[in-house]
């Protein structure tokens, strides 16, 4: 099947064909990466090997491979050494000439050689969502104690106004 034009110029899809990030997991459906523009250390992506934007498109084998996939990239957090990861991001060639304050902050957390306590998992399904790229890549976020002040509402907290709320 040809590459539509937006296939060619997805960089998701650069990814999934070699051309950029190394992969750190891959299964029939799907590859993993980590993310270069961590927010924790560990931040990686999941990302379907074909063109598609949205999880609700996932045919059944991606759809059964899904979670293979997360627990997948989980084993490899738990057990990548954090400091070289990410001292080694910024010897990489083709992360020259990129911003490398995320990675450099990362570095500097007080949390960078322990486990992660928790993990965030999710998707910004569309632009409304926060996508920027239209292909689909699952977040895999791991959490440590004290990587924020309150994580009390976790996800809801994208909407801070809205994010608190009364159990009863």
């Amino acid at each position: 099947m040809p590459s539509t034009r937006s296939e060619k110029s997805c960089y998701f899809c650069k990814v999934v064909n070699g051309e950029a990030d190394p992969f750190i997991f891959e299964n029939r459906s799907f590859i993993s990466i980590f993310d270069t523009n961590p927010v924790n250390p560990g931040h990686a992506l999941v990302i379907p090997k074909r063109h598609v934007a949205s999880i609700f498109d996932l045919n059944q084998l991606e759809h059964d491979d899904y979670f293979d996939a997360i627990y997948g990239v989980k084993q490899v957090v738990d057990t990548t050494d954090m400091k070289s990861l990410y001292e080694g991001m910024l010897q990489r060639d083709d992360l020259k000439g990129r911003p490398t304050d995320h990675i450099e902050a990362v570095l500097a957390l007080p949390f960078l050689g322990d486990l992660p306590n928790a993990y965030t998992i999710g998707n910004n399904d569309g632009r409304e969502a926060g996508r920027s790229i239209d292909h689909l890549h699952v977040i895999i976020l791991p959490r440590y104690k004290g990587d924020v002040e309150n994580p009390s509402g976790g996800i809801r907290n994208v909407i801070p106004a809205r994010a608190q709320y009364q159990r009863r």
